[in-house]
């Protein structure tokens, strides 16, 4: 039997979902605003990170799940529940480092590398688990706040707001484009009156942060491509799904609109030439969005939202 890859898997899953159009880390089933988009949580409270918020998002898209609650079958059943028979569990992921002895060519002496070694393992949502305590039972779904009126912010979007602009960054309003500019290191965004919805320049605002936090300065990533080449869609991946961990965080209900077919394409190029590629994207995604939130009380935030 082949060894289970889990690159290679959850690279064809990303992958599935790009061609057909779907981007996995935008939550389609609350685009109504019928309810507020969970960050996936652990059994013990803490929010998944990364890659496995993914994995998560997708599962609970496919199969319509609410609840942001989700744990391992033995999990379940220490707290006296049972998953039930038939439910089928999602593979997500952890890193464990291994230690390699290799010979250094100077030396000629064996030295000890840590290396980094993916291990996956099941977990199933609250919704597929009977006689969980009352505490992890599966809620209705969160009502959310009507979406606010072109020109108009609710209590919500003004909290989301001040998270955002708690970061620190340089944000410059005019024009008719949303963008972030490395040299002086600003962020432009158009007038709030330009946009359709308050969720929509907030989502445009904190894809503009996310790309923000890249400078030399703090994550230091590359700005260097231009349109088209690879690094320009890598970075582009990072802030779309940067954002959308903000997004979830600070729940907010709106998309930042751009060319996603021409990014699609340049998407697929890289996961599929680069099997590890979507899970440095997300990791890079989520240093991202930790930094434009740091300063937020984003936990906070979300309680109230």
């Amino acid at each position: 039997m082949a060894k289970f890859d889990a690159y290679e898997a959850i690279t064809a899953q990303i992958i599935a979902k790009l061609e057909a159009g779907i981007r996995p880390w935008r939550m389609d089933w609350v685009r109504d605003g019928a309810s507020l988009p969970p960050l996936p949580r652990r059994v013990t409270g803490e929010h998944y990170r990364g890659i496995n918020v993914l994995l998560l998002w997708l599962t609970a898209q496919e199969r319509g799940y609410h609840a942001d609650t989700w744990m391992t079958f033995n999990q379940a059943k220490e707290l006296g529940a049972n998953v039930r028979k038939g439910e089928k569990g999602t593979a997500i992921v952890f890193f464990k480092a291994l230690t390699m002895t290799k010979e250094n060519p100077t030396t000629g002496q064996d030295e000890d590398h840590q290396v980094p070694c993916i291990r996956s393992y099941t977990v199933f949502n609250v919704a597929q688990i009977d006689n969980l305590p009352e505490r992890y039972r599966p809620a209705a779904p969160i009502a959310a706040a009507p979406a606010s009126l072109p020109g108009l912010r609710n209590e919500r979007d003004l909290a989301a707001e001040t998270a955002l602009r708690s970061c620190g960054a340089t944000i410059i309003e005019g024009g008719d484009r949303a963008f972030y500019a490395p040299g002086p290191d600003t962020v432009q965004m158009p007038d709030f009156e330009r946009f359709h919805s308050a969720g929509g320049y907030l989502a445009t605002l904190a894809h503009e942060l996310c790309h923000w936090t890249g400078h030399k300065s703090r994550l230091g990533r590359n700005f260097t491509g231009q349109f088209g080449s690879k690094d320009y869609a890598a970075e582009e991946l990072v802030a779309e799904i940067g954002a959308a961990f903000v997004g979830a965080q600070l729940g907010i209900l709106g998309e930042h609109i751009d060319n996603h077919a021409a990014y699609i394409g340049s998407w697929l190029k890289a996961l599929r030439n680069d099997k590890r590629a979507i899970f440095k994207a997300a990791s890079l995604a989520q240093a991202a969005a930790d930094m434009v939130l740091a300063n937020a009380g984003a936990a906070e935030l979300a309680q109230a939202a």
